[in-house]
């Protein structure tokens, strides 16, 4: 055999083995991250759960996560505290042309469930999203997500959630226009319980240690009935019909808060026979009707009031004698608008901060 036959023999057995050794790599790199991610989900303090699959795209620089699911444990609620059909976290190749190397995650069939035992305050969920993605994240996307508050210490138990959520978080990381005080876009819609359109926009800072901001929120048309549960657990109220909006803004500087908050409410009816049997309660809700019906504009048929906020940012003051005075305007002046105000902005906070 010659020497060239030799080293060509030698080259294809070489290449054939390397060949091997990357097939099989590919092959247990799945099985890799998926113990890796599940490791990462059992250091979560007081959490459990896992993953059910993980598949890799080497191609586009992504890997996609399916079935996950996270529970707290030690509270006996048979509710996930996070979920996902699919998660996939991969390569922001746009972002390379403005210098970046950043990741784009978009979440499918999130399910978020929280309560007052179920917060998910001092998991360590910074380190967690961290050992998912070796890069910072610039995008974020939800697909058909669900995010819901349940009071089990209220008999009913009062359940509140919001459905149907699209979300898009762009420039997390300020890869485009990192000197403006506000540079991620926020894009946030879904259906809120009572079949209410929600929609919250505006922009951010998410890199300060307390996030700067500048929301708009609209929660439309309501079904006020579904709201039962929680106007009894608080008011001891039950509503026979109307419709709910809530309209609001809130803009945040160095942790100073300022803004608003306006629930509109229209074509109200409170007592029901069909619903209240206990006398006294169809004294107070007869008490609470008359109350609406008295101190409603007439001409919109809606009752309204609008709270100021301001202060701390983790608890902002609740102006509710301004609140309560605000009743008296709807009734009796302009009747609110049924939409944001448009009277906050991100400089309000800043004189605030």
């Amino acid at each position: 055999m010659s020497i060239v036959k030799s080293k060509r023999k030698t080259a294809l057995i070489s290449i054939v083995i390397l060949a091997g050794v990357l097939i099989a790599i590919r092959a247990y790199l799945p099985i890799w991250v998926k113990d890796y991610v599940n490791q990462q989900i059992a250091e979560l303090d007081g959490y459990s759960g896992g993953i059910e699959d993980v598949d890799l795209h080497l191609w586009r620089g992504a890997y996609e996560i399916f079935g996950l699911n996270i529970v707290k444990t030690e509270t006996g609620i048979d509710k996930p505290f996070v979920a996902a059909e699919a998660v996939d976290l991969s390569v922001q190749w746009a972002a390379l042309f403005d210098g970046a190397i950043v990741a784009e995650l978009d979440i499918y069939d999130a399910d978020l469930n929280f309560s007052k035992t179920q917060t998910g305050e001092g998991a360590g969920w910074v380190n967690f999203i961290d050992a998912l993605s070796p890069i910072d994240i610039n995008r974020l996307d939800v697909h058909s997500g669900r995010m819901s508050y349940t009071d089990y210490g209220a008999e009913p138990n009062v359940h509140l959630f919001i459905d149907n959520i699209a979300a898009n978080i762009v420039n997390l990381r300020h890869v485009r226009d990192g000197g403006a005080r506000l540079p991620s876009g926020v894009d946030i819609a879904g259906t809120s319980i009572g079949a209410g359109a929600l929609s919250l926009t505006g922009k951010m800072n998410i890199l300060k240690p307390v996030p700067d901001f500048d929301f708009a929120v609209e929660l439309e048309n309501a079904d006020l009935t579904a709201f039962n549960d929680y106007a009894n657990d608080f008011a001891n109220i039950d509503f026979d019909q109307g419709t709910i909006g809530v309209f609001g803004e809130l803009a945040a500087a160095d942790g100073k808060a300022t803004g608003y908050i306006k629930p509109i409410a229209t074509k109200v009816s409170v007592v029901s026979l069909d619903q209240d049997t206990n006398p006294l309660d169809l004294i107070w809700e007869s008490l609470a009707g008359l109350f609406i019906e008295l101190f409603e504009n007439q001409s919109k048929d809606q009752f309204a009031m609008r709270i100021p906020l301001e202060g701390d940012l983790s608890d902002p003051d609740q102006d509710l004698w301004s609140g309560f005075l605000s009743i008296f305007k709807n009734a009796f002046g302009t009747a609110f608008s049924r939409n944001e105000d448009g009277t906050i902005n991100f400089q309000d906070a800043i004189e605030q901060s």
